[in-house]
């Protein structure tokens, strides 16, 4: 790999984090940047953007590796690859600020997580303390088809207390909705007669989607790549 990748992918980043008024976001540097990384598909600049993460390791920097962490997973994304989503998830274990933590669990969200990769770090961030960081979780739990992510899922839809549990549930059943099974449920059935609305319509559809999926039906829910 030459120094002239390496060049081009801190001059992207540089980009991305880019801040001006624009009247149109569309116009700015920094949106036409992240456009531009969502389309790298190339897995050998994997290495080169761990580097950049690795030397930049300060608070101040963070915004440098929110930036590579984007780049690192638009490629994982379009070339996916076990070991890069590995590095990811052990990079929740490292980043302590919110603002770097729930955008690396919005990554992850998007990714085929093999249900036998270890998600502990994702399990942990399920019972955060800040609700940013918590939600994103919840919501990465269902890129990982493992019976520790489904539980870790249906803790919340036990909480009888749904008002205070309410975008939890919520964000477990769309999860369930992806991964669950059968068995699952009837746990989500009692959320059907939730006068929530938000509640009512995310245990429907958790419920549509298992059952499409156990028949071997395509999920009527599942959003165009």
């Amino acid at each position: 790999m030459t120094d002239g990748t390496t060049d081009y992918l801190q001059d992207l980043i540089t980009r991305m984090g880019t801040v001006e008024q624009t009247a149109d976001s569309r116009d700015s540097v920094s949106w036409k940047a992240c456009r531009e990384a969502e389309t790298i598909d190339d897995p050998a600049l994997l290495p080169l953007l761990e580097a950049i993460i690795a030397t930049h390791p300060k608070p101040k920097e963070r915004q440098i590796r929110c930036d590579a962490y984007f780049v690192y997973g638009k490629i994982l994304k379009n070339h996916f690859t076990e070991e890069g989503c590995a590095y990811l998830i052990g990079r929740l274990t490292m980043e302590k600020n919110k603002y770097a933590l729930y955008p690396l669990l919005d990554l992850l969200r998007d990714l085929p997580i093999p249900a036998e990769m270890g998600i502990a770090p994702i399990l942990q961030c399920a019972r955060h303390e800040q609700w940013t960081v918590r939600y994103s979780a919840i919501r990465a739990l269902g890129a990982c088809p493992a019976e520790e992510s489904r539980e870790a899922l249906r803790w919340y839809l036990r909480q009888e207390d749904e008002k205070a549990y309410r975008q939890e549930i919520i964000y477990a059943q769309a999860s369930l909705g992806r991964i669950g099974t059968p068995e699952d449920i009837p746990l989500i059935e009692p959320r059907l007669r939730s006068r929530s609305r938000d509640v009512k319509l995310s245990a429907e559809i958790a419920i549509e989607r298992i059952r499409a999926r156990a028949a071997g039906e395509p999920d009527p829910w599942e959003p165009s790549r």
